[in-house]
């Protein structure tokens, strides 16, 4: 009489075969977990980077509303059709205002009144690396400009913002 062995548990093959397939699964796993956690952070730094910026260009629309003609300039800084780094413009109290990106890291948009000292309009932001105006005496186009890192990985970014002069007819700097 043969007796019959009942097998039980896994050969090595199948332990094997198993093993491999939760490896793949585990490492596909990590690798979409690491995609997210990227995007996250870096949508985190564009996000900072935007929401400043939005606030800097709301306060510049604020005081550009209050321009005024001041000794037949409207608009010191940059000249006509330039990029410059700062822009001035005189308010109707015949102050002299200034913005512009301040001179240390991590940099922030600071605006000036005459000759007190620059007060932030932004937090310091790690990702800001330019501020650039341009300028043809009736519009400014304010555009920032931006990096975010992860992982080794640079992008840079830039944000626009077109501002027109509510007082509009002034004259162009000469």
């Amino acid at each position: 009489m043969r007796v019959k062995s009942l097998r039980s548990g896994f050969s090595l093959i199948e332990l094997i075969v198993a093993l491999a397939i939760f490896i793949i699964l585990t490492a596909m796993i990590f690798s979409g977990l690491s995609a997210f956690f990227r995007f996250k952070t870096v949508y985190g730094q564009e996000m900072l980077l935007q929401q400043n910026f939005r606030f800097a260009v709301d306060r510049i629309v604020q005081d550009m509303r209050g321009a005024v003609e001041y000794n037949k300039k409207i608009i010191q800084a940059p000249s006509n059709d330039s990029m410059g780094e700062s822009l001035q413009f005189y308010t109707s109290e015949g102050k002299l205002v200034e913005y512009k990106l301040s001179d240390t890291e991590p940099y922030k948009i600071t605006r000036q009144v005459d000759a007190a000292s620059p007060e932030p309009v932004t937090e310091e932001i790690h990702q800001l690396v330019k501020l650039y105006f341009v300028s043809d005496g009736k519009k400014i186009v304010v555009i920032i400009v931006g990096k975010t890192e992860y992982g080794g990985k640079e992008n840079v970014m830039s944000f626009t913002s077109l501002v027109y002069t509510r007082n509009t007819g002034y004259p162009s700097i000469p």
